[in-house]
């Protein structure tokens, strides 16, 4: 009797653990209406210390293909490395225009200035924000983001991937974020992005008064602008080829520091039960359907009962199998080759990262994540 119920939960336990994963939520994604004639679009990226990205990616935003009109705003803080020299080069070209922050600005966040700034600065109605660390996959870039800001949207989310020297974990943890995020975003209220891709209306910007009741947190600026401006149905998430971004692989110390950042972001972004339930729920289920079957293999072998013995591993194999053909099915929507035995092993070691990120995080000094010091 005993054995029944063991292999009767073993079974429940492996079948629904893949299927109410993450990579189970469903997706839903706009395409860029290309045929009808956009409205010109600033790009506005906030700069400090880039130099070299600059050299490297700020062409590839100067030479996109859109015949409507758009303009690139770079807004520098003070830097030591040459930024303001290699913005000199460019100062000839037309789709160009470039300001600074001012050396005296305190108590708020530098990078949400930077892009207030560049959002007062834009003369156009459609806003794109992004990172010179990005670099666009395609010539079409605006274009595909500009042709999914249809009629009753105000937020457009484009894919961010990050290059291929980036380590898989890295890749992972920001695939797992994209999933989450894009299925609240076409489904409901989206809450954040992981991505550095972001499209709103110059008009919700200024008229809702920017980044106000955030300023003083130093970085989760896009997380912010989405979780301030999203409605019900408003939010277009793209995964066209055209509108996707390629990030320069981050340093272990940048991050380090990006997930310590967003762990005191979320603090203060609204609807965060509703998005961390069903990811708590995916791990419980996930962790059920690997340490079940690991305790029902010791109780099988102390019990000599050879039916929960071969039954335990079975589930394991089965509900692990099952999750890992999932997963690779819905990578292949978000740009993301990752080998199938290397997906639940990753999830693992995501939620290891996790918890040493939070310990971090706890012992850290909570001035270090805003603006006004004592």
């Amino acid at each position: 009797m005993l054995n029944t119920i063991i292999i009767s939960i073993l079974a429940i336990v492996a079948i629904i653990s893949p299927l109410l994963s993450i990579y189970m939520r469903r997706q839903r994604f706009d395409t860029p209406d290309v045929e009808s004639e956009g409205l010109p679009v600033s790009v506005i990226i906030a700069v400090h210390d880039n130099a070299e990205e600059l050299e490297s990616n700020l062409p590839a935003f100067l030479g996109q293909d859109y015949p409507p009109g758009f303009e690139i705003i770079v807004v520098a803080a003070k830097s030591e490395d040459g930024t303001e020299d290699v913005l000199k080069r460019f100062k000839g070209n037309e789709k160009l225009y470039t300001t600074f922050i001012p050396d005296s600005s305190r108590y708020i966040s530098r990078r949400k200035l930077a892009l207030t700034l560049g959002v007062k600065a834009a003369h156009h109605s459609l806003l794109l924000f992004t990172d010179i660390t990005c670099r666009p996959a395609s010539d079409k870039w605006i274009e595909s983001m500009a042709g999914c800001m249809k009629t009753g949207k105000n937020i457009v989310i484009g894919m961010t991937v990050y290059d291929e020297d980036t380590p898989l974990p890295y890749r992972f943890q920001r695939l797992y974020d994209d999933m989450a995020h894009a299925n609240e975003a076409s489904f409901g209220i989206a809450y954040s992005s992981a991505s550095k891709n972001i499209m709103t209306l110059r008009d919700d910007f200024m008229n809702r008064r920017g980044f106000e009741g955030n300023l003083k947190y130093m970085r989760g600026e896009y997380d912010f602008i989405i979780n301030k401006y999203a409605a019900k149905d408003c939010t277009a998430v793209t995964n066209s080829p055209d509108a996707l971004l390629v990030e320069k692989c981050p340093t272990d110390r940048e991050w380090r520091n990006h997930r310590l950042f967003y762990m005191e972001t979320r603090r203060h972004l609204q609807r965060k039960t509703r998005h961390r339930m069903p990811l708590l729920i995916d791990g419980i289920l996930l962790y059920s359907s690997l340490l079940l079957p690991i305790a029902a293999t010791a109780y099988g072998a102390m019990s000599n009962d050879i039916t929960v013995l071969v039954s335990a591993p079975t589930a394991m194999l089965f509900s692990v199998v099952l999750r890992s053909v999932i997963a690779r099915k819905r990578m292949a929507q978000f740009f993301t080759e990752i080998p199938a035995w290397k997906i639940v092993p990753l999830e693992v070691g995501s939620h290891r990262q996790k918890l040493i990120h939070w310990l971090a995080y706890k012992r850290a000094d909570k001035y270090d994540f805003i603006t006004h010091k004592i």
